[in-house]
């Protein structure tokens, strides 16, 4: 039991040992940490502030003539005060800053620049539409010729000259305006260098005009940027109505191709079927023809008196005769019925008066 109380304390003294060293080595480990920051700060700013060669050299040759007393240097001479340090930090921190608003200044130009390239795109992809439906339009819709089916070349070269025609107004345009530029570019810098060599400075009052125009002409850009962007997202749709119009035209030329081929195949059944009529109303009329005969030798066997009887084997014959002959009127009646029912049908199918 004694022994056990002696070996209690030192089991407690050891913890206590290892945890005070643990809390040494943390504390050593944030020590540590700190210089290293303070060791890359030190390392930047050197690299930023560089001397000068001769001072390096100046610096060697002192270094080689004061060996000895470099040795005897105290280590609170190389350490920095908390006063360097600060401008050391100070320094490193409106560096880092300057590098900052430099990279956001240099952020803004490339926006600038990508978004006027972006405009320009859109632009050219407008005037590409255009162009693309002027020629559908003009060549492919309107340039067809209806004998032959196939494009008039005179079309194309008229069109290809107009175009020509009217991409030289517009470069000798941008050649007039960009003389303009050039002008008042120069007159501009004229300007400057008479200013600065007359060291007229802006005082305070034109500055401040200044400031009041560049808010008005600030607010009239924003508003012609939301008028811009109102055209941009109309002309957006315009020329999604445009598409949708040109398909729908499409879809009625070839409808109207279709009734085209309709009205051919119309004609040439009305032009069969009046030739049928025609070979009906002649054989109608033959048929009526040969009627009014059978009726005549119809009349002239009934109207027979009875002292010109024939004997029976010729009245047998004129019997068997007329049995044909009756036989034919109905056969005859019966082509002339169908006939006039297809005479009928035919006008009604035509939508003719008789």
């Amino acid at each position: 039991m004694n022994a056990n109380q002696e070996q209690m304390p030192e089991d407690e003294k050891e913890l206590i040992e290892i945890e005070t060293l643990s809390q040494k080595l943390e504390g050593l480990y944030k020590e540590m940490e700190q210089i290293r920051r303070e060791n890359l700060l030190f390392e930047s700013y050197i690299l930023r502030n560089s001397k000068d060669q001769q001072r390096e050299d100046d610096a060697e040759d002192k270094k080689q003539k004061n060996k000895k007393k470099e040795k005897q240097l105290d280590k609170k001479a190389l350490t920095l005060t908390n006063e360097e340090k600060y401008e050391i930090a100070q320094f490193e921190s409106d560096t880092l800053k300057k590098n900052i608003e430099d990279g956001r200044i240099k952020s803004d130009q490339i926006l600038e620049s990508l978004r006027a390239i972006l405009e320009e795109t859109d632009k050219s992809i407008t005037e590409i539409r255009k162009d693309a439906f002027d020629f559908q339009r003009e060549i492919l819709v309107g340039g067809e010729n209806t004998r032959t089916g196939k494009i008039e070349a005179e079309r194309i070269v008229k069109y290809f000259k107009e175009k020509i025609a009217q991409k030289d107004a517009q470069i000798e345009k941008y050649k007039q305006k960009k003389a303009n530029l050039e002008q008042q570019i120069t007159k501009t810098s004229n300007q400057i260098i008479k200013k600065e060599e007359m060291g007229d400075d802006l005082k305070f009052i034109d500055f401040h005009q200044l400031q009041i125009e560049n808010k008005k002409y600030v607010k009239l850009i924003d508003e012609k940027n939301k008028k811009l962007l109102s055209l941009k997202i109309a002309t957006g749709k315009i020329s999604a109505i445009l598409i949708d119009e040109r398909n729908r035209l499409q879809n009625e030329i070839e409808q109207c191709n279709k009734l085209i081929d309709e009205i051919e195949d119309k004609n040439k059944k009305i032009a069969k079927t009046k030739e049928q009529i025609k070979k009906v109303m002649v054989v109608k009329s033959y048929m009526d023809t040969k009627k009014k005969q059978f009726d005549v030798q119809l009349d002239q066997v009934n109207n027979n008196k009875t002292d010109n009887i024939p004997k029976g084997m010729t009245y047998v014959l004129q019997k068997k005769n007329e049995e044909e002959l009756l036989y034919k009127i109905r056969n005859t009646k019966r082509k002339i019925e169908i006939a006039e029912l297809a005479y009928k049908k035919a006008i009604v199918t035509l939508g003719l008066k008789e």
